[in-house]
This record gives structure tokens, C-alpha cells and sequence, in this order.
């Protein structure tokens, strides 16, 4: 017991005349090496923080009063959450010498022999220096963990921050317009997410439907992600020049994205896919291009399926990548899809194991042609849910449908402008 103390703890005056001097006598019984100091204490001092216990220690309880069994239990609570070891000599008892009453609580009858009591003692005491060392590496590995929970609950909140910021990057409000709806799910796969868009009214008469895809998770991708969106260029200022402005082609917009894209350096961080669209409200035409995006989808009111893909590489790989546009002309009925690539892996198929790319998304597409457009995202919100590990989501998730209405002017608006056109050719 060298360097320990020995704490006799009672809760009667009597008691710790008597506890003192059964300790006295076992200090004298033991080598001198063996020797610890001893030290009493009142047994409510120790039960109610008042006396601290600290260092390396043994305590030998002794119960008289009528509350020996509360002061017994709370004692006992003190002394196990400390890890120091304990002795109990209660009035009655009925345990033998050495009887483990709890874990590291040990039985001591009042009338037990001095050398009787020493062997019970040197064994406890054998056992202090494991203790000692058990207790010293549990607070060490308690401080770490409160460290961690720290760290944890700073990320945490960073993150939610994150995702603030980002979604100050996407539209409040998406634009109300004749013949033409928009509806967006976006739906990440943790805090923040790789996928952005935007739907943006250009002028009078066009609007852009623009999605990207970041390379990469999490917040890396996310950073990317609002780069993208504020990099890319729907618009060119011409002082002097019809309406001072103009409105870039998807293909020129893509291509102006891909040159920042690779200006900003950052290795497989700045790459990423995207699909931008123009729509001319006046004759509901659109005009499509993307780089290494997912082909959009055009659900036919009349119950055909299109794919639209136009040519173009992925985002920040070739900096003389030229963006093929497509121009489709929009019906009564029709619905277009711009989606990230997440669908791939969203829908396993049955019997499938793990989460393959795959195309089951695509007749999962084919249900969106009924109801509104946000009453078709609601029900693909629902098919997802339902889906095996919906809960731990493996990639970020996005749609904009995009919801086309009749509008009797088109036609002749289309007629009207493709003969403009052929005579500008002429």
C-alpha cells in the first residue's frame, strides 16, 4: 500500500473511534514499506461532496447508525465511480470476511482479527496499482471522448451553416409562366449536396433550366457546386446593341463554364456535369446542350419517350470542347425531365445486391406523366422512400420537371419565326 491512503469512514462517532483504532492496529500489523497514511472522515462529508476524493486510496467503512443501509449504498456509489476499492464493517453483519458485496466492495465483519483483516487488505491492495492505472486511462479515454463530442457538435453545426449558404444559392421562387411550369425536388444525401440548379427567367420571353452535377460528396463537392452555379454565363452584356444584352446559347454558356472550370485547378474537385436548357416561351421551343450529363427526358404528351442527348464532355476536362445543341419543340401535355445521375443507383432491383448503376429509374420516370408536376415529384419522393436503404441515401438527388400547357399563339408564333429565320438565311 505504499503511497496509498487508507480512509476509515463512519458514520457514528463511536463508529469511528472504533474504525481509527482497528486501522491503527492493521497499519502496525503491516511491513513498514507497506505502511499507507491514514486519514478519517465523517461518513455525510463524503456523501455529499463535501470531502473530495482524490489519489490513490482505500476506504474501510464503518455502518452503526439506524441509516447504515442508505449511507452503505450511497457510500458504495461514491467510491465505485472513483474506482477505489472498499472495505465494509457494518453493525450485524452477516457476511463472511472477504465476501465481494459489489464490484470492488468487500465484506468485513466489526469482530474480525487484525491478521485476518491485513491478508483481505494486502489482496485489495495488490489490486490498487491496476486500479490506479484502469482509472487514470479511463479519464484519459473519458477526456477524448468529450473531446470528440466537441468536435463532432463544431462540424455539425459548420455543416448545418453549410447548408444554409447553399441553399442560398438556389431560387426562392421558380418562375410562374404562360403554357410553362416548373417543379424541383433536391434532395441530398447528407448536409450538403454536390447537385445545384436553377431555373432563371432570361427576359420577356426566355427562361434557362440549368442543373450540375460536382464530381464527389459532401462539402468538397458542395463548394464546387455554388462555384458552378455562379460561374455559369446565361447572358452577355452588348452596350448599344438591340436590348444591350444577349442571351447565350446553352452550347456557348457550357462552353464558358468549362474554361472556368478548368482555370480553377483543383484536380478531380473541378470536374462536374451539367445540362442547360433555353426555352422560348413565345413558340415553346427548346434548346438543349450538356457536358457529360445524364440525357434529359421528354415525356411526350402523347405517351412517347425521348431521350435528348447532344454531345459534349464532361466539365473541365477539354478546353476546346464544343457543346452540341439540340432544339425540340414542346407540345400540349409534354413534361421534361433534367435529373442528376443519382437515379442510377436509386432504385436496386429486386433480388439485386448492393447498389449497381442501373436503369430501373427510367420507367420510374415514365410515372411522371400523371398530375401536376409537383404531384409527380411527391410520388417520386414516395418510390424512393420506399426503396431498401432510403435512409443512408448514396448519392444526392435532383429533378426539375419542367410542365408544358396549351397555348394557342405557339403555333402561329412558331410559323412567324421560322420565317424570319429562313429569310435572314436567304
Amino acid at each position: 500500500m505504499l503511497g496509498s491512503t487508507l480512509l476509515v469512514v463512519a458514520d457514528t462517532e463511536d463508529g469511528g473511534v472504533r474504525g481509527l483504532a482497528a486501522a491503527q492496529a492493521l497499519i502496525e500489523a503491516l511491513g513498514e514499506n507497506e505502511r499507507p497514511t491514514l486519514q478519517t472522515v465523517n461518513a455525510l462529508a463524503v456523501i455529499s461532496g463535501e470531502f473530495e476524493l482524490t489519489g490513490r486510496m482505500l476506504a474501510w467503512v464503518w455502518l452503526e447508525s439506524a441509516d447504515a443501509d442508505s449511507h452503505e449504498f450511497a457510500l458504495c456509489s461514491e467510491f465505485q465511480e472513483k474506482n477505489i476499492p472498499v472495505l465494509v464493517s457494518r453493525s450485524g453483519m452477516s457476511e463472511p470476511l472477504g465476501t465481494a458485496l459489489d464490484n470492488g466492495v468487500v465484506a468485513c465483519p466489526m469482530d474480525a482479527s487484525t491478521p485476518e483483516v491485513k491478508l483481505v487488505i494486502s489482496g485489495l491492495s495488490a489490486q490498487m496499482s491496476t486500479v490506479h492505472a484502469l482509472s487514470i486511462e479511463s479519464r484519459m479515454l473519458q477526456a477524448q471522448s468529450k473531446g470528440m463530442a466537441g468536435q463532432f457538435d463544431k462540424i455539425d453545426e459548420e455543416l448545418r451553416m453549410a447548408v444554409k449558404i447553399q441553399r442560398e444559392f438556389l431560387p426562392k421562387q421558380l418562375p410562374d409562366l404562360d403554357g410553362v411550369g416548373f417543379d424541383v425536388m433536391w434532395r441530398p444525401a447528407s448536409y450538403v449536396s454536390g447537385d445545384i440548379y436553377d431555373v432563371e427567367r432570361l427576359d420577356e420571353h426566355h427562361v434557362g433550366v440549368f442543373i450540375a452535377d460536382a464530381v464527389g460528396h459532401g462539402v468538397p463537392a458542395a463548394l464546387v457546386s455554388i462555384f458552378i452555379k455562379q460561374s455559369i454565363q446565361t447572358r452577355q452584356i452588348t452596350p448599344g446593341i438591340g436590348p444591350g444584352y444577349r442571351i447565350l446559347p446553352p452550347g456557348e454558356a457550357l462552353s464558358t463554364l468549362n474554361k472556368a472550370m478548368i482555370e480553377l485547378d483543383a484536380g478531380s474537385a473541378s470536374l462536374g456535369t451539367a445540362a442547360y436548357g433555353v426555352i422560348d416561351t413565345r413558340t415553346q421551343r427548346l434548346t438543349i446542350a450538356r457536358a457529360g450529363h445524364p440525357a434529359p427526358l421528354l415525356l411526350r404528351g402523347d405517351g412517347q419517350t425521348q431521350w435528348l442527348e447532344p454531345d459534349g464532355a464532361m466539365l473541365g476536362i477539354f478546353e476546346e470542347e464544343v457543346f452540341e445543341e439540340l432544339v425540340i419543340d414542346l407540345e400540349d401535355g409534354d413534361r421534361f425531365l433534367l435529373y442528376s445521375d443519382g437515379f442510377e443507383v436509386a432504385f436496386p432491383g429486386r433480388g439485386e445486391k448492393g447498389r449497381l448503376a442501373n436503369e430501373h429509374y427510367t420507367k420510374e420516370f415514365e410515372g411522371l406523366r400523371k398530375g401536376s408536376g409537383q404531384q409527380a415529384l411527391d410520388f417520386l419522393q414516395s418510390r424512393l422512400d420506399l426503396q431498401s436503404g432510403s435512409l443512408n441515401q448514396r448519392d444526392d438527388l435532383t429533378v426539375i420537371c419542367t410542365s408544358v400547357t396549351a397555348n394557342a399563339d405557339v403555333v402561329a408564333q412558331r410559323a412567324a419565326m421560322d420565317a424570319v429565320d429562313a429569310r435572314s438565311v436567304a
